[in-house]
Formats: C-alpha cells, sequence, structure tokens
C-alpha cells in the first residue's frame, strides 16, 4: 500500500462514520438504533440515547425519554413517568427486537417482539 492509501482510508472511514445518512453504520454501534414497530406500539431509539413512544395512530398517545443498555438489559427513563426496565434480544440480522418488562410497565406486561421500520 502507498503512502496516498495510507491517507485517503483513514479519511474516508471518518466520512463514512461521521456521515449523519449513514443508518447502517449507525445499527452496528447502536443495536437499537432506528424505529421498531410492534402493531400500534412504536419505538424510535435515536443516536444520541433518547427515545420517542408512540402508542396507536389515528388517536395516539406519544411520550419519550432517554434510555441505556448493557449486554443484558434495556433502561427507559421517560421525562414524567420515571424508570422502566426491560430484558431484550435481538433475532441475527438485528431486524426483529423482543423486549420484556422486568419492572411495572404500564403499557405492556408480556413480550413484544418489534419488527425494524
Amino acid at each position: 500500500m502507498n503512502r496516498r492509501h495510507l491517507f485517503i482510508f483513514p479519511l474516508l472511514l471518518f466520512i463514512v462514520l461521521t456521515s449523519p445518512g449513514c443508518e447502517m453504520i449507525s445499527g452496528l454501534l447502536n443495536p437499537f438504533a432506528g424505529s421498531w414497530k410492534s402493531g400500534l406500539y412504536v419505538f424510535t431509539f435515536n443516536d444520541d440515547k433518547t427515545f420517542n413512544l408512540v402508542i396507536g395512530s389515528a388517536l395516539s398517545f406519544k411520550t419519550d425519554g432517554s434510555y441505556e443498555y448493557d449486554k443484558e438489559k434495556l433502561h427507559l427513563t421517560f421525562l414524567n413517568s420515571g424508570k422502566t426496565t426491560f430484558r431484550y434480544e435481538f433475532n441475527e440480522d438485528k431486524t426483529e427486537l423482543s423486549l420484556t418488562p422486568e419492572t411495572e410497565f404500564k403499557w405492556f406486561k408480556t413480550t413484544l417482539k418489534f419488527e425494524k421500520n
């Protein structure tokens, strides 16, 4: 590899990783990033660790907050109603997300499967 390649490769890598429109890279770094739907529930997880939840379509309820995750659990902090913890699991290609509430969650009590939009 010559010197020009040694300079161009890191520059291209930087551009790809910092590009706001690069959703594929974002998903590799943060598997939750993006919009997830299960029936009337739509979670949208942003790269800045904020989320919003919309329940319903014509007459909908909307709420938002922030999130954190580790290897096993997703922790949601709602702006007006406290914290909730979920166990989570992705399928192999990260297109399905299963959420199981571990703490009291008023909108669903059992495991829901979400598909990435």
